[in-house]
């Protein structure tokens, strides 16, 4: 039982690329639709940034960045299919965590401060509602916390999260205080007059700081959490599987040569660098990764070799 759960660790790590090809497309097809919707809206009581006003708010600026990222990593997705090994920049990781925090914040605040100030059917399930506050950032955190683990997270990475809440936090307090309406700023369209009535404005941007932190470093934990799991049964995967089971690395790397072999399908090579790290683990040689590289090279052309001798 337990090594047909090591060598199910693999054959996820191959479906994971099919999973992330089609929620981040899909993701960034009704981002999309959303916004455009959103554009060509009529205003009415409760909403009237619509057109080119519809870009001052936080939610349609999230799930915008959303998007966009998602849809960086549909061609790492594609080249995973491709070649068998999916794996995202630690970058692109880092920039899906802010992306994902922003909706997952917006999914929150809708949930408990927009509904019932209205209603929960106008805020999670009317219009273009349903895709802002509801499906997409649901996508957005499943992607993230399930999906694209390739990396762990780190601290100030969460610190990085926070930003772009706090840099539209500071506009939006200049546009509408500072600048005014009537002057050519923002309406108050999040009502943050009204709620200064309660609590003042000096405690409620680092409440809202506060907050937002708090998202991020729950996606933070969670994220890391599933992180070590997948990356724990990919090395026990690496390491006890019999088609490497020999007695040295060498002869080991040459057989994951020869298997990516067999699925060249013609495009760039790719050295699978962190599988031969696992499999260092295993076979503790003290052989360094550029040497594992060059057998790697070495065996994954010896073929051709022959052929042309």
């Amino acid at each position: 039982m337990k090594e047909e759960k090591i060598t199910n660790a693999l054959l996820i790590n191959r479906v994971r690329c099919v999973i992330a090809a089609i929620t981040c497309s899909v993701l960034c097809i009704l981002v999309f639709a959303a916004v455009i919707d959103q554009v060509l809206s009529t205003p009415d009581a409760i909403v009237s940034e619509v057109g080119q006003k519809s870009f001052r708010m936080f939610t349609i600026l999230a799930n915008m960045l959303m998007g966009v990222t998602a849809a960086m990593c549909i061609p790492f997705a594609v080249d995973g299919m491709r070649y068998r090994n999916y794996h995202l920049p630690r970058w692109v990781v880092n920039l899906l965590y802010v992306g994902t925090n922003g909706v997952a914040l917006t999914f929150l605040i809708a949930v408990t401060v927009l509904s019932p100030a209205t209603s929960y059917y106008r805020m999670m399930l009317y219009s273009n509602n349903i895709l802002f506050h509801t499906i997409c950032p649901i996508l957005s955190i499943i992607l993230f916390l399930f999906i694209n683990t390739d990396h762990r997270i780190r601290f100030k990475a969460s610190v990085l999260a926070i930003l772009p809440v706090v840099i539209y936090a500071l506009v939006y307090l200049v546009m509408v205080f500072a600048i005014g309406e009537e002057s050519g700023g923002w309406r108050d369209h999040y009502q943050i007059g009204d709620i200064a009535g309660t609590i003042p404005i000096y405690l409620l941007f680092p409440l809202l700081c506060l907050v937002c932190f708090g998202v991020s470093t729950f996606l933070r934990v969670v994220h890391n959490a599933i992180h070590r799991k997948r990356k724990a049964d990919m090395e026990k995967y690496y390491q006890r599987a019999e088609a490497f089971s020999y007695p040295d690395i060498r002869s080991a790397i040459g057989a994951l040569a020869d298997i990516d072999r067999s699925h060249d399908l013609g495009g760039e090579l790719i050295v699978p660098r962190r599988i031969m790290l696992m499999m260092e683990r295993k076979y503790n040689s003290g052989m360094s990764l550029r040497e594992m590289c060059c057998i790697y090279i070495e065996e994954y052309f010896k073929a051709e070799r022959k052929e042309d001798s």
